[in-house]
């Protein structure tokens, strides 16, 4: 897999892969990685794109940021201002993005479309913030609601309220529900840290609000980017954190759905109205949309994509 020297860490080459578009396109589709998959799952949606005849063809940029995938870990592990375990900030990865971009893809760096799973989506959010006119669309697939987590939603069991039946899924043990709740309320804690050493502890400081800040969109309009907001389906959703955290089915339908749903209305405000799209459900997809279902990924992506193009023809 080829690698780029980011100017500022020259001696950790980050892992990437640039598909060619047409030499007339400008405009750059970014792939943006959560936690828990590397830029590889990106690939089955990349190819349909490519086989869809497009014309001009875009170009398409995918990478594994440090302490994930084919990269090496990040360089500010070694600084003695970082704290252990928190590598890399949500603004160090969005200089390191803005590095790798300008670095490999500097004649495309003006037009961007990003499209992005579950972290991703803050990453797409801050860097349109950071450099509006730049981001002409967004795609958030399932995204991290960074506003929250589960110990503000879930009921906690120590609480002196607590109602075991009348709080949680029909036939839910106390020790299963337990079991639970510790889970989730340790592992996605803000202040968890995680294999890639994202530090996570401000985002909810930097994103309090999911419609705000407000995007700029590119320099042809006065208008915010496109925007499409999809989320999982909550039956798979449901199946797999049974089967990944032992989550007893039922508790996303009664707390986390509810939360996520608002969460994305939420995102579809970060543009003009008549520009967002959304929020959609990706039909039998859980968190990992872009590894459940490219078609339907690739599908929202060309209409984006479409919708770019068209606008900037347009009187």
């Amino acid at each position: 897999m080829p690698t780029a020297i980011l100017p500022s860490k020259p001696d950790a080459p980050i892992a990437y892969e640039l598909y060619q578009g047409d030499g007339a396109s400008s405009l750059l589709i970014v792939c943006l990685n959560g936690l828990g998959l590397p830029q590889a799952v990106w690939k089955p949606t990349i190819e349909l794109i490519r086989k869809s005849g497009f014309s001009p063809m875009p170009w398409i940029l995918t990478y594994d940021r440090y302490g994930q995938g084919a990269s090496p870990r990040d360089p500010r592990e070694s600084w003695a201002n970082k704290d252990p375990g928190y590598a890399h900030t949500l603004d160090d990865v969005t200089d390191d993005l803005h590095e790798l971009i300008q670095t490999q893809c500097p004649d495309r760096s003006s037009r961007i479309v990003f499209v992005n799973n579950s972290i991703g989506a803050h990453i797409a959010r801050r860097y349109a913030d950071r450099y509006p006119t730049v981001v002409e669309g967004i795609l958030f697939l399932d995204s991290n609601p960074g506003n929250t987590d589960y110990e503000s939603i879930w009921p906690n069991p120590k609480d002196p309220s607590f109602n075991l039946e009348q709080m949680t899924p029909p036939g839910t043990s106390l020790d299963v529900y337990e079991a639970a709740y510790n889970k989730m309320t340790t592992i996605f804690a803000a202040s968890a840290k995680n294999n890639e050493g994202f530090d996570r502890r401000e985002i909810k400081n930097i994103l309090p609000d999911p419609s705000k800040p407000k995007l700029k969109g590119s320099k042809c309009s006065d208008k915010g980017p496109w925007v499409t907001v999809v989320g999982h389906e909550l039956e798979q959703f449901s199946r797999e954190e049974w089967t990944m955290m032992k989550v007893p089915l039922g508790m996303a339908a009664m707390y986390t759905q509810p939360m996520w749903e608002k969460y994305n209305e939420g995102l579809c405000g970060l543009t003009d109205p008549e520009r967002a799209k959304g929020p959609l459900v990706a039909p039998k997809s859980g968190h990992f949309i872009q590894k459940d279902n490219p078609s339907f990924v690739a599908e929202q992506l060309e209409d984006i994509i479409k919708k770019v193009d068209n606008s900037r023809s347009l009187p």
